[in-house]
């Protein structure tokens, strides 16, 4: 039976439902009882719930994500180009700009009130910390989420900060290397971050169905501390062999200039941008657990 925040919504559409946020997500709204619909570029749909309807796609072919989300009144727009998947300005431009225009037509034809995951870099992008095509192109997203609010479109927006997960290679740059074992050098033990668990994130993307105000962007962030801290609790509850040595922050910032400079010729993104390096990943989603009625998970609670 449908109820609490699903009682006016019965179908839910997922772009990038196989990835960190979307499997997830994907679980927990068939435990409140929705149809289903996961969208996403993957076939591997192993971690995804037997009730779930999924229907391989791109996010940039409009026909394709017109069709798989017939029906359904309410759409979490998870999928996104991230450092490491694309490499180009356009390539991300393509998924974060173009994608999201297209979802944002697909709701305005459906009437479907619409929960889009953005990021704090766009935060960062728009204070002139951060300067790389992700932020940038996630920045035009949201711009174009908020010119549909202005024409009608019922839509909230959440900003997550560092996401991480607890199950294996669905985890995260840092812990899915702690779980395979393969994080041997930590860079940067005192960069500050504001870690958050996947679950938790999903928990706050399915209240702002009915919590969260159209137009309105939600910062979504864990209690600050220094990634060194993040990777010991980590390793101490999950019972994870940790880092053999860690070195500061300052002797990677001309060899990460120097990737960045390269990956032209090299067709490898750095995961971070020298600014997100220099600057950490801090942010407050006090108000956010406030206004959406969730709490942030301890780090010893998800790995125990």
């Amino acid at each position: 039976m449908v109820t609490g925040p699903f009682t006016n919504f019965k179908h839910a559409f997922v772009t990038g439902a196989t990835g960190i946020l979307g499997v997830p997500l994907c679980r927990q709204l068939v435990a409140a009882g929705v149809a289903v619909t996961a969208y996403s570029r993957s076939s591997d749909v192993r971690r995804l719930p037997v009730e779930v309807r999924h229907v391989q796609g791109s996010i940039v072919d409009e026909v394709e994500l017109r069709n798989a989300a017939s029906g359904a009144d309410l759409i979490f727009h998870v999928a996104a180009a991230v450092h490491g998947s694309v490499n180009t300005f356009r390539e991300f431009e393509m998924v974060n700009v173009d994608g999201t225009v297209n979802v944002l037509k697909v709701a305005s034809e459906l009437k479907a009130k619409l929960v889009y995951v953005s990021t704090v870099n766009v935060a960062g992008y728009r204070s002139g910390d951060l300067a790389d095509a992700y932020a940038a192109t996630k920045s035009i997203a949201e711009t174009k989420v908020v010119d549909a609010v202005a024409s009608g479109l019922d839509a909230v927006i959440v900003r997550p900060a560092t996401v991480y997960g607890n199950e294996i290679g669905r985890s995260g740059l840092i812990v899915d290397r702690l779980q395979s074992g393969s994080l041997k050098i930590l860079p940067a033990p005192s960069r500050r971050i504001s870690p958050v668990w996947s679950e938790d994130l999903a928990r706050a993307m399915i209240a702002a169905v009915h919590l969260g105000k159209s137009g309105r962007n939600y910062t979504v962030a864990g209690p600050t501390l220094t990634t060194g801290e993040f990777v010991r609790r980590v390793c101490q509850s999950g019972e994870f062999k940790g880092p053999i040595l860690s070195v500061q922050g300052w002797m990677f910032v001309i060899p990460l200039w120097l990737a960045w400079r390269l990956k032209s010729l090299t067709r490898w993104t750095p995961p971070i941008s020298v600014e997100s390096l220099l600057h950490g990943s801090t942010y407050d989603g006090l108000a956010a657990a406030r206004d959406l009625g969730f709490d942030y998970s301890v780090i010893e609670d998800v790995f125990r």
